[in-house]
């Protein structure tokens, strides 16, 4: 018997019952259920039906990438299992609209999607599984959840599936030395979004905001027309603003096609908006945030006086209306 007529028998043999998985979700805001279903289909092939449930009044982003918009849907097969991409994944028609979040048009699924995903064996397969890997981002017109990655496991033998989270290995936590209110800023060193390294303590005798943000995070970026206002206004003052990029915070994995993303959307944003003040990217302020700040969430926002202590964590821009004009008229 010739190897392919082996390879065929034995995916049939796998893929005689279709079957369904479903991942397990975080028991404390998951608007989006996931389930896998595999069925046979004809030579080496079959196909994989993956379903989001999004619950009312939510929606999941679509596989097509928005410029200043959110993280698109993607999905890929996980490597070395012996299965690949048959060819393109067949993505339901989208709802278009102006996002709020964002600013701008995006696409979108409410209710539910099904995305059907063609796959082949190349090898003989080592074991009877295979794993899909899922990265999304979510969001109500007033809120957008970080995005999420997560695999899930469908077997190819008999109809009892095993559920699977994200395959990402836990981290083990940091030690983190938390810089309270204040306390004096310890010096840092970041790479700017033209590839200079800086240092903290070049702002030293300055007023300083440093913005923890993202471009999913929808609240930072509905701060940036005030920040813009406020940067104006009092920066001949001595007051300076350091963006400090954060898009793969709370990432504990991150895959090719999201650190492609994570790289060029928050210089979108900065192009996009004419955002001027200078930038720390994601790989150098992500460890500030955790470590030095403790900071789990955006956006978050640290004001430091001129002698460089911590004035407090901003909760509304407003607040620095209040708080600039005393800082700035003081000495260090």
């Amino acid at each position: 018997m010739s190897r392919r007529r082996t390879l065929y028998a034995l995916l049939l043999a796998l893929v005689c019952v279709a079957s369904r998985a479903v991942v397990a979700q975080d028991t404390t805001l998951a608007p989006v259920k996931w389930s896998i279903t595999t069925t046979a289909t004809a030579n080496d092939r079959f196909d994989l039906e993956l379903t989001a449930q999004i619950d009312s009044g939510w929606h999941l982003y679509s596989t097509e990438k928005i410029e200043g918009g959110p993280s698109p849907t993607r999905i890929t097969i996980v490597p070395d299992e012996g299965f690949e991409l048959a060819g393109e994944i067949d993505s339901p028609a989208s709802h278009s609209a102006y996002d709020p979040n964002f600013q701008v048009a995006t696409e979108f699924y409410d209710g539910s999607v099904t995305f059907t995903i063609p796959v082949r064996a190349v090898n003989v397969p080592a074991a009877n599984r295979i794993h899909v890997q899922v990265r999304y981002q979510t969001c109500t017109p007033t809120l957008c959840l970080p995005p999420k990655l997560i695999v899930l496991e469908a077997s190819l033998s008999g109809s009892k599936i095993k559920s699977a989270q994200s395959a990402a290995a836990a981290v083990d936590n940091p030690i983190r030395e938390t810089v309270t209110t204040g306390s004096l800023v310890p010096n840092f060193n970041f790479t700017d979004f033209d590839g200079q390294t800086r240092q903290f303590s070049d702002f030293r005798g300055r007023v300083v905001l440093l913005d923890f943000w993202a471009s999913w995070c929808s609240p930072c970026l509905a701060d940036i027309p005030q920040l813009q206002l406020l940067y104006r206004k009092y920066r001949q003052q001595g007051f300076e603003i350091v963006g400090m990029d954060s898009e793969t915070l709370g990432q504990k994995e991150i895959d090719p096609e999201f650190a492609k993303d994570a790289q060029a959307n928050p210089r979108q944003i900065v192009s996009a908006r004419g955002v001027t003040w200078t930038q720390a990217t994601s790989e150098t302020s992500v460890p500030i945030a955790i470590r030095t700040f403790g900071i789990e969430n955006l956006p978050a926002k640290i004001l430091i006086d001129r002698s460089g202590k911590v004035v407090a964590r901003i909760k509304q821009v407003s607040e620095l209306d209040e708080l600039l004009p005393k800082l700035l008229t003081s000495q260090p």
